[in-house]
């Protein structure tokens, strides 16, 4: 090599140092907490947060007043005590409370700040902060403060374990250098254990990535493609380890073989110990778990459980409306398709299990027949559609409210995962079962999470369907954004499946939702095609007698179930201000079951159908 060409690549060199150099000290510092528990038996967590910031005069720090994953809001800040801020040489800084979850730190222009504060956990919930004598578990939205304007800054997460605990799970990644430890590293307890460091891409990761600590036990691990995949838990109970991790790897491979892709490098299931509800996150999930039961029925129900938050990591999390990322966490994430996403993934718990072989088809349609009846009992179905439902999901809960009066409210659970249910049927029959609903699933995950890197809209997300169809699917979609009663008949026929017929009982049925209001009692709704339909009675009449006869909603259905099938009854209806009277022939009441049973000798698209939904991908 010439002397010339020696200087060349020296110079180079040189050059490619100062631009590594210079990238590096271009990376923002991370925000680094600490979290230490040095009285368990106080709930009190210690928590100190370590920031660079540009010089300011003031800087304000948040709480979240959500957690993703959880559609409900929290007083997190209502928890926080003694909070206290320094520069990075120890002086302290002014601290203010300047709204119910913020706090304005008053800087003096100092370009690092210190904060220290303490957080009372006591509530077990899986959406919250708690900490005991026996273990803790953080959401991490319930502990760690935020700066507005820097939620895309990388974290460090530094726990600082009791002396007697000995493991931490988490689906954060180990800082690079720290401790040698894995996400459920047990270390010795004999010296104290060393302090153990993750590390958060932003706060959106951090936020979506529970924290268990305590003394914890790790079940037998598998693999799929070369992916880890752990459970991790707090007293987990006496049970077969081996059997219930073989049975969770086959639902594993069943979620992931529908979409054909693992997006994640690593995944833990989270047992917080016993109680209820989980929570799903990007490659995690933190679920009550005290077992998976001694019957077969409770074993189906827990795997059902873990299938669904396991499915949430593709739908909601990947495959995901516009509106669930990234977050803000100072109010609401209002989205009119938590029917999509929650429903959907109900829908999909039952396919799994099935397509994994631990659960047979006559469970499937079981299950399915539960899922339809939860919808079809519940009188809010009159009322509020599955997209209505989606967006009020903040004030009325995911479950709808169910307290006083008539319950006017439905759960986008059950009304989502029937909609998916027949929308699966739909799409399947339009392309002689060559499509389905894994199809759109699919498509939706390559299209919006893979080449675009976002969420769909409801105009999107309908022009998949159709688009896997073959057709447009309009019914579908009122059947979702409108009360309208599903023409069970229409779709469930495609896979040679059938209601049980209802059983008339010997009591006449008005077919009309009545309650008292201001001493007057007045229709709330009308059953589409019941013996009130016909009558033309309509939600919002006043009912001024029965027969002749002062009567408010308790009497009128003493004396309905009394009368007679074909029985006529004449009510004085009052509305707008207008009185009519209306003869009424009564039809009988109907018991349903909502079971589902196949029909004898199916043809040979609908066994396909039926066989094909039970099956592997499709």
């Amino acid at each position: 090599m010439n002397r010339c060409r020696r200087r060349l690549v020296a110079a180079s060199w040189i050059v490619a140092a100062l631009l590594i150099a210079a990238a590096a000290q271009a990376q923002p510092a991370p925000f680094a907490f600490t979290v230490s528990t040095p009285d368990p038996a106080s709930h009190l967590y210690h928590v100190r947060l370590r920031c660079d910031v540009a010089p300011a005069d003031m800087v304000e720090f948040r709480m979240p007043v959500w957690t993703p994953g959880y559609y409900g809001l929290f007083d997190f800040a209502g928890n926080v005590r003694n909070l206290a801020a320094a520069d990075g040489d120890g002086r302290p800084l002014p601290v203010e409370k300047s709204g119910p979850s913020a706090w304005t730190v008053r800087t003096g222009r100092a370009a690092r700040i210190e904060l220290a504060y303490d957080v009372l956990a006591t509530n077990p919930f899986v959406a919250n902060a708690f900490l005991d004598e026996t273990r803790g578990y953080i959401t991490p939205g319930a502990l760690f403060v935020y700066v507005p304007g820097e939620l895309r800054r990388p974290v460090t997460v530094t726990i600082d374990l009791h002396p007697k605990w000995s493991a931490v799970a988490t689906a954060l990644d180990p800082l690079p250098g720290g401790p040698a430890h894995t996400h459920t590293a047990a270390l010795p307890l004999h010296s104290g254990p060393p302090p153990l460091e993750f590390r958060a891409a932003d706060f959106d990761v951090l936020y979506d990535s529970p924290i268990l600590i305590g003394n914890l036990e790790s079940l037998p691990p598998f693999e799929i493609h070369g992916v880890p995949h752990r459970f991790v838990g707090h007293a987990l109970g006496e049970f077969d380890r081996r059997q219930f991790m073989d049975d969770l790897r086959a639902i594993v491979q069943a979620g992931i073989d529908i979409i054909g892709d693992i997006p994640y490098r690593h995944y833990t299931f989270i047992g917080i110990g016993p109680g209820r509800g989980g929570i799903e996150h990007a490659n995690s999930a933190a679920v009550a778990f005290a077992g998976p039961g001694q019957d077969r029925a409770a074993r189906l129900r827990t795997l059902a459980f873990l299938a669904h938050e396991y499915f949430h990591h593709y739908n909601v999390k990947r495959i995901r409306p516009m509106a669930l990322g990234p977050f803000d966490y100072d109010r609401p994430i209002v989205t009119s398709m938590l029917w999509v996403s929650e429903g959907f993934t109900v829908y999909y718990e039952y396919l799994m299990l099935a397509r994994s072989g631990r659960m047979t088809q006559q469970e499937l349609l079981e299950a399915l027949g539960r899922t339809i009846a939860a919808s079809e009992n519940n009188p809010g179905r009159l009322f509020q559609s599955a997209t209505a439902s989606s967006r009020e999901t903040w004030t009325q809960g995911p479950f709808g409210r169910g307290r006083g009066g008539i319950p006017r409210t439905v759960s986008y659970y059950d009304k989502g995962a029937v909609l998916g249910l027949i929308l699966d049927l739909r799409i399947r029959e339009a392309t002689k079962n060559r499509n389905s609903l894994d199809t759109v699933m699919r498509a939706l995950y390559r299209r919006y999470y893979k080449e675009l890197a976002r969420g769909w809209t409801d105009e999107e997300f309908q022009a998949a369907c159709e688009e896997a169809a073959g057709t447009p699917l309009r019914d579908i979609f009122e059947y979702a954004s409108t009360p309208k009663a599903i023409d069970y008949e229409r779709y469930l026929g495609s896979a040679g499946l059938r209601l049980e017929p209802p059983r008339a009982l010997p009591e006449g049925d008005l077919g009309a939702l009545v309650e008292d209001v201001n001493g007057a009692l007045t229709v709330a709704a009308v059953e589409a095609g019941s013996a009130a339909a016909r009558a033309g009675l309509a939600g919002g009449d006043a009912i001024a007698s029965m027969d002749g006869a002062a009567v408010d909603a308790g009497g009128l259905k003493s004396a309905l179930a009394a009368r007679k099938p074909g029985g006529l009854v004449r009510l004085v209806v009052r509305r707008a201000g207008a009185e009519r009277t209306v003869d009424v022939t009564l039809d009988p009441r109907m018991e349903r079951t909502w079971r589902l049973s196949p029909v004898p000798n199916p043809t040979p698209l609908q066994a396909a159908i039926l066989e094909s939904l039970t099956a592997a991908r499709q």
